[in-house]
């Protein structure tokens, strides 16, 4: 990592909010590199705190607040700096973006800010950064296709890898779902707030968790002990 936007995209990958990082000056940082690291094939900065070298790109404002002979206000000049380095970082990851990516964003800010509710919030705060792309990059394909059922079981399929969803016989409404998880007030939140915003009103979703239900001629559903009975 080189650039302090290619430590900030690392943390993201790894499900640390962007305000978990504090950028400072380093004493003797490298004049190649913008972010310091003792070690120069780092995928993840490994904690909170990532020296930097303010001169690297920024010499115009920096050069007169951080040179070895200035010691006044240490505090105030690592705060500006901190918060200079997060303000840039943002700016270089947004303009790569495209349309596209700036829907996701503004949604998953909806979802997380209770535009959608207090409880989809509350829900979706129970996945991590990778889950809720997904999740936000279905809910924009629902909004322009609204095949909701059909991206329903892509997700599940993405979120849980154990998941099954089978269609209902006698009605077309009925779903099983199998999620392949452990139940806990937490999957049962995560797994609602799915069926809640991907599938029509009137569907009628019966969830098995780490207990899958009996299917005839199909032998590892029918262990004894590990079944449920519908």
């Amino acid at each position: 990592m080189n650039y302090v936007w290619e430590v900030l995209l690392a943390a993201r990958e790894s499900d640390t909010e962007d305000t978990a990082l504090h950028f400072y000056p380093e004493r003797e940082p490298s004049p190649y590199m913008e972010a310091s690291f003792a070690e120069m094939n780092l995928t993840a900065p490994e904690d909170d705190k990532v020296g930097v070298n303010p001169l690297y790109r920024f010499s115009d404002v920096f050069s007169g607040m951080f040179v070895p002979d200035i010691q006044d206000y240490e505090k105030a000049r690592s705060l500006f700096l901190d918060v200079f380095m997060h303000c840039m970082a943002r700016s270089d990851l947004r303009s790569g973006m495209h349309r596209q990516e700036y829907y996701f964003r503004f949604l998953r800010e909806d979802l997380l800010g209770n535009v959608f509710g207090r409880q989809a919030a509350e829900a979706f705060s129970l996945f991590g950064m990778r889950e809720q792309k997904r999740i936000v990059a279905a809910l924009f394909s629902l909004y322009r296709s609204g095949h909701g059922k059909a991206i329903f079981r892509k997700l599940m399929t993405e979120l849980y890898v154990d998941s099954i969803v089978y269609e209902g016989r006698d009605r077309a409404e009925a779903l099983y779902l199998y999620v392949g998880k452990r139940e806990t007030e937490e999957e049962r939140k995560r797994v609602g707030f799915l069926t809640d915003t991907f599938l029509p009103v009137n569907e009628e979703v019966k969830v098995f968790y780490d207990s899958h239900f009996g299917v005839m001629d199909l032998d590892e559903t029918m262990t004894m002990d590990r079944i449920m009975l519908i």
